[in-house]
């Protein structure tokens, strides 16, 4: 069923490992994402997939995280006033993924912006990846501001944070990306640096944790609040952490082999079992495979135990 109803996706996921995705029974993590890309349709991960909604969740979950300030909402850049665009502003989109342009000093190019923002908006990233839940997001345009230290530099230091269940597993920490010096470096839970390929192209460092490394993990859980598996984005500046995004399949789900061959207990720590599609009521044919898998995982998990 899924490789017949989702050749691309099944050409994708064979693309990482050279070898078919097992989504009967997922154990592994690249079939794990392979497997909820076709069945757990959440309707929440479409709220938290809205860069705007997501804020405000955020926000609801963790009252004492930091937002960057939303400064305007629109559908088209001819709309937003020339005073926002005069100093330092990031204008992004509410879907996707890498829509966003920063402007410093107020210099753009007006043309350029109003083609590459209208692109953004015609864009449907669901069709990338398999990444349904962005096709329910409404298309728009904001401008946020531009996040600086009390002296000024540009925000230094970027987290992306996993998050299964209720355990922070590992993270990718970038330092100076806006610089010249731009580094980043890959930590377990504990804040050991493990080796790993780039994730972005920033030289690969093994600089020691950031001295705020514990609490972006615990604000990490404290968001992903029990889900199965969501990657929170947060930044740290002068001792605040700032929300910034949820991502529900990072880099569209290839990271999972990878990540596997560091951390192998990540089998066990992803537990399907919290899914919407294990936790909700399916109808017809869903439903009775829901009971099989779910009896399925459980069998695994106590003889795991």
């Amino acid at each position: 069923y899924c490789y017949v109803r989702h050749p691309y996706l099944t050409y994708f996921t064979w693309m990482l490992d050279r070898k078919l995705p097992a989504p009967a029974c997922p154990v592994l993590p690249v079939d794990k994402f392979f497997w909820r890309k076709i069945f757990d349709r959440d309707p929440a991960s479409v709220i938290l997939s809205d860069k705007l909604n997501a804020k405000q969740i955020a926000s609801d979950l963790c009252p004492d995280i930091k937002l960057p300030q939303t400064l305007w909402v629109g559908k088209r850049f001819e709309d937003i006033p020339p005073k926002l665009l005069a100093g330092d502003v990031v204008v992004k989109s509410t879907h996707g993924s890498g829509f966003f342009h920063i402007i410093r000093s107020g210099n753009y190019d007006r043309r350029e912006m109003i083609a590459r923002t209208r692109k953004w908006l015609q864009t449907d990233y669901s069709r990338y990846c398999g990444e349904w839940n962005y096709r329910g997001v409404e298309r728009k345009l904001f401008v946020e501001e531009f996040l600086k230290h009390a002296d000024g530099r540009p925000v230094s230091l970027e987290a992306k944070v996993y998050v299964f269940g209720a355990t922070a597993l590992y993270s990718f920490c970038f330092r100076d990306r806006l610089t010249n010096r731009a580094r980043q470096s890959f930590y377990d839970a504990q804040g050991n640096a493990h080796p790993y390929t780039q994730y972005l192209h920033y030289p690969v460092s093994f600089d020691p944790a950031p001295a705020c490394h514990d609490r972006l993990l615990q604000t990490a859980q404290r968001l992903a609040a029990g889900r199965d598996h969501v990657r929170v984005d947060l930044y740290e500046i002068d001792g605040d952490i700032y929300f910034s995004e949820f991502t529900f399949h990072s880099i569209g789900g290839k990271l999972g082999s990878a990540v596997q061959r560091e951390f192998p207990d990540i089998n066990n720590i992803w537990d399907l079992r919290l899914t919407w599609f294990l936790t909700q009521p399916q109808p017809g044919w869903r439903g009775a495979y829901a009971n099989w898998l779910k009896s399925r995982l459980n069998r695994i998990r106590e003889s795991a135990d």
